[in-house]
């Protein structure tokens, strides 16, 4: 008797192989079943890409790419808003074996990470082999050592409810005892009362850092008299219209002089292309096949 299908969701991230993403799709097919279904998000886009809620089974998330990438608390929320309850989500990660190693976190704080985001079963981090491309990655983001560093998979649960569940609690019956008048006293300081000398206060100017003390940059304070925003009324003559029109142009600029993505993925449709890719919003188109950008999709929007 077949399993019943399943539907999976595989994340990848920057410096992914087609062939690698293709065969990697193909293996989870075979465990998703006949009728089940494998889609396909890049991790940068899963926040924004609007899966329906509770929709699949199993999340995949740095299998494909697990050397570079850090897993962030808002994608942990977004892959338990997607998954089924009692659904799975298997991670990858490259780990510090000792604090303060730049760019990574340990493994107890990605597994308190998972649970911060409301999963359970946590499992304990299975070690995995690193490879020799693996090893050329991380000497490019810090001064690689192999006893620092380990590359890890766990994997994790979604509670057996929905977000957002509730249910009816039992009748607690109030006690019928008085409190004793005596207790609240314990917490009150009268105003004849001295505090001890060894208290030590607080100085509120250690509570302000650096970012705190740093004035802002007055082009960004400059607004319209008539508007009282940094938006140019219609007869403007302060300057103002100049000033966002040469914003404008130079954002616009940078979109032209931005560099075309080169992961090979981008005519495979939205789900294969990366955050900054050019073609984002457009059809899938043959492989080799020119496509050009209308000014209207490199102007900024008014």
């Amino acid at each position: 008797m077949s399993s019943s299908p399943k539907k999976i969701l595989l994340l990848w991230g920057p410096h992914v192989k087609q062939e690698h993403l293709i065969e990697t799709v193909d293996e989870l097919k075979k465990s998703a079943g006949e009728k089940g279904l494998v889609a396909v998000e890049n991790l940068e886009r899963l926040v924004v890409s609007d899966h329906a809620s509770s929709s699949f089974d199993t999340v995949h998330c740095g299998t494909l790419t697990p050397t570079l990438t850090f897993h962030p608390a808002e994608v942990f929320a977004e892959i338990a808003r997607v998954l089924k309850p009692g659904g799975s989500v298997v991670i990858r990660e490259s780990v510090a074996n000792k604090d303060h190693v730049p760019n990574l976190r340990t493994a107890s704080k990605l597994a308190s990470a998972l649970k911060l985001s409301g999963f359970v079963n946590v499992s304990s981090p299975v070690t995995l082999p690193i490879t020799k491309t693996n090893v050329e990655n991380y000497e490019d983001l810090f001064a690689y050592d192999d006893k620092d560093v380990s590359l890890i998979e766990i994997r994790a649960c979604k509670p057996n409810f929905e977000v957002g569940a509730s249910i009816s609690l039992s009748q607690v019956n109030k006690s019928t005892s008085k409190p004793d008048p005596n207790a609240a006293k314990i917490w009150m300081l009268s105003a004849d009362d001295t505090l001890d000398e060894n208290v030590e206060l607080i100085d509120e100017d250690d509570l302000l850092d650096e970012e705190d003390l740093k004035k802002p940059d007055p082009s960004t304070l400059k607004v319209c008299a008539t508007t009282k925003q940094r938006k140019a009324c219609k007869n403007c003559s302060c300057g103002l219209a100049e000033e966002l029109e040469q914003e404008v142009a130079a954002k616009v600029e940078k979109n032209r002089s931005a560099p075309a993505s080169s992961c090979g993925n981008c005519y495979l449709g939205d789900a294969f292309r990366c955050a900054s890719c050019p073609y984002l919003g457009m059809p899938a188109f043959k492989p080799g096949e020119k496509i050009v950008l209308s000014d209207n999709q490199l102007k900024a929007d008014a």
